[in-house]
């Protein structure tokens, strides 16, 4: 391996604990731990699972813990089947007492870290697990931390807490960060997406590669933690900056009258020097419209602004209002006002083939047609039901309502309360062509491949298509208006 940078925490007196968890790591006879049983948790678990011959999942859920000790898979992209396997072989185990940390020779930290109050870092959910992991901490155990977060994080706030435990890192036990890469919905074995890892020391970059290589084909090793941090900040933050642009730039077609979308595959066929990126309401999920928050925080902390960083998330956070103005555009050409019109969406999840809603700007858009007086419904084959008591929204998070208020003789129907904001709870309709004829206008935000595109075509009247999900040449041929972003 390569040497690592000046800058690393002294090597102490290696621990014959130390040398012990080597040994373990590298004949796969490890004990793995897992905190946080959620999209990346949970495949890196069941990976680990099939290398090691006992791994532990931790969660404060005991729902979730008891629904995948019965072999059951809440998560789309981990089949049910494996799981249910690797519970009966007694090599995937589930609990919610920490205390049982102390059974791991490794544990992997794989916790959410949102934002909060303007937008700055939560790490809230790390202290927590930190403390857990300090309060069974033993002699030769490996902690790794995969949640996102600033440049800084392993070395200045997760060491210091361990080290409450009167253990020393690198000496008695090692620390090391390696970045999560999951992307739901893409068909690509997680074995297959090269594993970063930067230690606090030599010895414990060591040892994570000797971990995540049980696993991984490919196991690049930087020069440090930060490094390692920064990776994963750097890999968000560029598409967040280049789907920002592109947004701006399909905006900028429209107003030309140019297909974005013609321009973009015709760019693409360049060999070099080109990258394409595709137009959308908006950007979603748990890591683009938050990691870079955490690189711009970072940035300020030393004393300058990232420009780029709060453009970008300025175009992009105007999208789903840009959505909902070519909405009414439309619906104004067909003489139709937003008010009172019923909009279909199809699709709420934040991007294609998942079931995932966290952040999506599907969202918004819903919410600020309903502000604007819509009758809004939905169809998702992945998503039965938008609650609306869900926080990760930042557009539904609880607040005192003002009831909608009917007009004048407004009949008091199950549609009418439809436009209220931010509370109620939405299901998937059936996309039937009942639903699609009966639609003003119907959008779409995720473009799931299994979406029956025709169907929609051959039965809606008005189309607004967010996703480019229908050819310029099936639109032309249809009956029905279509409007591309």
């Amino acid at each position: 391996m390569a040497k690592h940078a000046a800058g690393l925490r002294a090597s102490k007196p290696l621990s014959i604990h130390v040398d012990e968890l080597m040994r373990r790591l590298s004949t796969r006879t490890a004990t793995i731990g897992v905190i946080g049983l959620g999209y990346v948790g949970l495949p890196l678990a069941v990976e680990f699972a099939t290398k090691f011959p006992k791994v532990l999942g931790f969660d404060i859920s005991d729902e979730r813990v008891l629904v995948l000790n019965a072999g059951r898979s809440p998560i789309r992209d981990v089949p049910e089947e494996r799981v249910g396997e690797l519970v009966a072989a007694g090599r995937f185990e589930c609990t919610s007492e920490f205390t049982r940390l102390a059974e791991c020779d490794a544990v992997v930290i794989c916790v959410p870290t949102p934002l909060g109050i303007g937008n700055l870092p939560d790490l809230t959910c790390i202290f927590d697990a930190a403390e857990q992991v300090a309060g069974a901490l033993r002699h030769g155990q490996l902690v790794v931390l995969e949640s996102t977060t600033y440049p800084g994080t392993t070395e200045e706030v997760l060491v210091p807490i361990l080290e409450r435990s009167n253990l020393h890192a690198d000496r008695d036990f090692l620390v090391a960060f390696s970045p999560e890469r999951i992307d739901p919905g893409r068909d690509l074995p997680l074995h297959l997406i090269p594993k970063i890892i930067g230690g606090c020391s030599e010895r414990s970059a060591d040892a994570a590669r000797l971990l995540y290589g049980a696993v991984f084909d490919e196991t690049p090793v930087v020069s440090s933690a930060r490094a390692a941090e920064t990776v994963k900040l750097l890999e968000n933050t560029f598409r967040l900056v280049n789907i920002g642009f592109i947004n701006e730039f399909a905006r900028l077609c429209r107003q030309l009258n140019i297909d974005s979308g013609e321009v973009i595959a015709a760019a693409s066929t360049k060999p070099f020097g080109f990258m394409p990126f595709q137009p959308g309401p908006g950007v979603g999920g748990h890591c683009i419209p938050l990691d870079p928050h955490y690189l711009a925080w970072e940035s300020k902390r030393q004393g300058f602004t990232s420009r780029f960083i709060e453009l970008a998330e300025d175009i992009n956070s105007q999208m789903p209002s840009y959505v909902v103005d070519l909405i009414s555009g439309a619906l104004n050409e067909s003489r139709k006002s937003l008010r009172d019109a019923h909009v279909l969406v199809i699709g709420v999840a934040y991007k294609r083939n998942i079931d995932d809603t966290r952040r999506s700007p599907a969202v918004a858009v819903i919410d600020r047609l309903r502000m604007r007086g819509a009758v809004v419904s939905y169809h998702d084959p992945y998503v039965a039901e938008l609650d609306g008591r869900h926080n990760d929204w930042p557009e539904w998070r609880p607040r005192v309502i003002v009831p909608y208020e009917r007009r004048a003789g407004e009949p008091s129907d199950e549609a009418s309360s439809h436009r209220r904001r931010r509370v109620d709870t939405l299901t998937s309709v059936p996309l039937d062509p009942g639903h699609l004829a009966r639609a003003d206008c119907v959008v779409i935000l995720t473009d799931h491949d299994v979406i029956d595109y025709q169907a929609i075509l051959d039965n809606a009247t008005l189309i607004v298509d967010t996703r480019q999900a229908i050819s310029a040449e099936k639109a032309a041929a249809s009956s029905a208006r279509v409007y591309a972003l």
